[in-house]
């Protein structure tokens, strides 16, 4: 019996690793932020690409907000205008040249013209931005729910404890 239990028990945890990481490697047509910028923190004036991926013949729009909304739209130049959308190459690239002209933070956003998809978001600051000296960019990642889903874990597992030991305590008196 207890040989079962214990293979029973070894079974589910197995599931319940492995469950998750068959999810997560699941990824077919999956563009969502895959973009790249040349220069994230570019001079005033200085051009940089924008590289964003998609599916292939896709009409993809470029739009460049600014932070904050105060800075005219003359700071912004993609060609030209504030929003372009070109069409991906057969590989599904597109290849966009910006010039920002004052210093700021802006936001790239890059959409699927068809669906309305958000293929990439990029944050640009253009040197001389207030408050953009001495901070640090964020990296990593979101420990709170990796942490509770252990934590839960932990308690079913002391929970099946508890009601093993209650059992068998039962069934030795």
């Amino acid at each position: 019996m207890k040989i079962r239990r214990t293979a029973l028990v070894a079974t589910a945890a197995v599931a319940f690793a492995l469950v998750p990481s068959a999810a997560m490697a699941y990824g077919a047509n999956d563009y969502s932020n895959d973009g790249t910028v040349s220069d994230t923190t570019p001079a005033a004036g200085q051009s940089f690409t924008f590289t964003v991926t998609g599916p292939p013949g896709a009409s993809v729009t470029l739009t460049i907000t600014t932070n904050p909304a105060s800075l005219p739209d003359s700071s912004i130049t993609i060609a030209g205008t504030k929003s372009l959308t070109k069409v991906t190459n057969a590989a599904g690239t597109a290849v966009f040249t910006v010039t920002l002209s004052q210093a700021g933070s802006f936001t790239l956003v890059a959409t699927d013209t068809a669906t309305g998809a958000v293929l990439s978001s990029q944050t640009v600051s253009v040197a001389g931005a207030a408050g953009a000296a001495g901070s640090l960019s964020s990296t990593g990642s979101n420990a709170l729910p990796i942490a509770l889903g252990a934590g839960a874990l932990v308690l079913v597992g002391a929970g099946g404890v508890v009601v093993a030991r209650r059992r068998q305590a039962g069934v030795a008196a």
